[in-house]
Parts: structure tokens; C-alpha cells; sequence
């Protein structure tokens, strides 16, 4: 690739991504996609780690708690905005089992490596890895501490410690809920999950959302069978912020960066536009998955200054900036 096509596509990988120029730089590989898609195995381990990821109890300061996402060929690193948020996810990751033998958290999940820069997450047995970064590692082992005290509050065994393989319980676990039609059909739709999370950092810098929300979403009419899996995202603005709807379309929609998806206009025919008038759904070709962006209006007086805490002052501080950084590029 010439020198200015490098630079350019650095460049717009950044707004997918929010890496540095010369980490976007350094992932680009001469014929591959500058944002590659993984192969089946990861893709399906990026997918189950969007779907823990979207919850969270705490208001963050970019979508979901994570500052930047830098997608490889073979596997994936997060960096975390803050210890508190590191805490969430490691314990809707890391599996454990409660005294009646349920397991939570993805099975099988294991640290595979604690470095200085973050720790590597996989799943035993197959080809999976998420480096998860932007904390110490002296935070990290804190973080995981805390996960165990957790657990021992409420007497559940932590899975994630045991051996280097899976444990009968998680065996088990995956024959009950991750076997047949359901599993088959979240696998046919992987790509859509790992493609958002690959793509995260549009989401903010795309986008002036103050707050991102989101959860899986049920199936719904106007597609045969079980359709396809649904991601709903909610995109929350303070009054008087434009939506950029058309921007962030086109930035998932592109066809050097974004996934194979165009606006579900077939479902206009079920849901007519006016009555969803903030809301894009965007599907592939197949059928098989949906992104349904849903763009809302919403103040949040507990972050004005003068009433908010000092952590949440903070984050309301850094996602003002950002917000103006977006709105600047108008």
C-alpha cells in the first residue's frame, strides 16, 4: 500500500477503533480488511463478550467503559476506562458456580496471561483471546481479589481458578444452555456482536451520546423463524445535541470499515417510520443479524455540578470534552 493510503486508512480505522494513529497504523496488513474479521471461533467469543459487556450499573464515560478497542487478526484488546468498571466485567466473565450447581459468567473463560499492560482472557479448548488493558497491573490483581471476595460473600466457587481445562460443571452447563437451535442460531449471528465491538469507538466519536446503553433484544415480527439476533443500543443525548443519525449509518454502513448491513426498510412495512422516528435498524442480506440504533433525549441532573460526587463530576467532565471534540468536527 502506498504511504498516503496508509495514513488514510490509520486514520479512519481511529474513528472505529479510538487507537493512536501509530497503533491503528500497526494493524493495517497489505490484503487484509483495514478492521479484519475473526475467525469462527474468536468471532464467537467476541460475540459472548458484547453481550456481558452491555451491562453495566454504572454511568461510564465511553460506551460500555471501554476507552478503545484494537481488533487483530486472531484476537481483540479492550482497554478500560477505570478500575470500577474492570470489577463489572471480570464478574460477568470469569465463571463461577453457585451451591445448587448453576454456573455464571462465560464456561470455561481462564486468565490466561497477567502482563504490565493487563491480563489475557480465553476460553479452554479453543482458539479464543481478549486482552483486557488500561489499568496497572496492580489494579488488575486488586480487581480480581475483589471478584473472589465477592463470590465468597455469597459462597460461590470461582470456576476461573480451578484447572486449565473444563470442569465438569461447566461441561454441563454448556450441554444445557449453549447446545441446539438457540446457540445455533446466536453462532449465525456472531458477526454482527464481534463486528459492534470491533467497531465500539464509533459510538462516541461519531456520535455526541453523553450515555450508551443496550442489552440483547427478543425476537421481533417481520422476519421468519427466530430472526436474527438483535442488538439494541440506546444512544442518549442532552437537549439540544444532533443526533448525527445519517453519520453513524454511514460509518457502520461503509464499505471499506463498516459490517455488511443496510437499513431494514422492509420492516417500515411492519413498523412504520413515524412511530419509530429516532430509531435505525440495520440488517444483513441473510437475515441473520439486526443493530437496532435508538437515539434519545435525556438530562441527567445528578451529574450537574455542585450535585454530583466527585468520581461522577469527573466522568461528566471527561464526556463534556468528548462530546465537544464531536461536535467541533461540525
Amino acid at each position: 500500500m502506498r504511504r498516503d493510503r496508509i495514513s488514510r486508512l490509520a486514520d479512519r480505522r481511529r474513528l472505529y477503533t479510538n487507537e493512536t494513529y501509530d497503533q491503528a497504523r500497526s494493524q493495517l496488513n497489505p490484503g487484509q480488511p483495514p478492521i479484519p474479521a475473526p475467525p469462527g471461533e474468536q468471532r464467537n467469543f467476541e460475540a459472548e463478550l458484547f453481550y456481558r459487556l452491555l451491562y453495566s450499573h454504572h454511568f461510564t464515560q465511553y460506551p460500555f467503559g471501554i476507552r478503545r478497542v484494537r481488533p487483530g487478526t486472531d484476537s481483540i484488546t479492550l482497554e478500560v476506562e477505570s478500575e470500577q468498571r474492570a470489577e463489572e466485567i471480570l464478574n460477568r466473565i470469569l465463571p463461577a458456580q453457585e451451591p445448587d450447581g448453576e454456573v455464571h459468567g462465560i464456561p470455561a473463560v481462564r486468565v490466561r496471561r497477567r502482563t504490565q499492560n493487563g491480563i489475557e482472557v480465553h476460553q479452554c479448548g479453543r482458539r479464543t483471546s481478549a486482552w483486557l488493558t488500561g489499568l496497572p497491573a496492580y489494579v488488575w490483581k486488586r480487581v480480581e481479589a475483589a471478584c473472589l471476595d465477592t463470590l465468597a460473600d455469597i459462597a460461590w466457587r470461582p470456576l476461573w481458578k480451578g484447572p486449565a481445562e473444563w470442569t465438569d460443571e461447566e461441561a454441563l452447563s454448556e450441554q444445557h444452555w449453549n447446545t441446539g437451535e438457540w446457540m445455533r442460531h446466536f453462532q449465525d449471528g456472531a458477526w454482527s456482536g464481534s463486528g459492534l465491538l470491533r467497531r465500539l469507538a464509533v459510538l462516541h466519536t461519531v456520535v455526541p451520546a453523553d450515555a450508551v446503553t443496550g442489552y440483547k433484544g427478543l425476537p421481533i415480527r417481520g422476519y421468519d423463524g427466530m430472526g436474527p439476533v438483535r442488538w439494541c443500543l440506546d444512544l442518549c443525548h442532552r437537549t439540544g445535541i444532533r443526533y448525527r443519525k445519517e453519520e453513524l449509518v454511514d460509518a457502520l454502513t461503509d464499505a471499506e470499515f463498516g459490517l455488511p448491513v443496510a437499513i431494514a426498510r422492509h420492516l417500515d412495512r411492519i413498523y412504520p417510520q413515524h412511530t419509530m422516528e429516532n430509531w435505525v435498524r440495520l440488517d444483513d442480506q441473510a437475515r441473520t443479524g439486526l443493530i437496532e440504533l435508538r437515539f434519545c433525549t435525556f438530562n441527567y441532573p445528578e451529574l450537574r455540578v455542585g450535585t454530583a460526587g466527585a468520581k461522577d463530576r469527573a466522568i461528566a467532565e471527561g464526556i463534556q470534552a468528548r462530546v465537544d471534540i464531536a461536535l467541533a468536527s461540525d
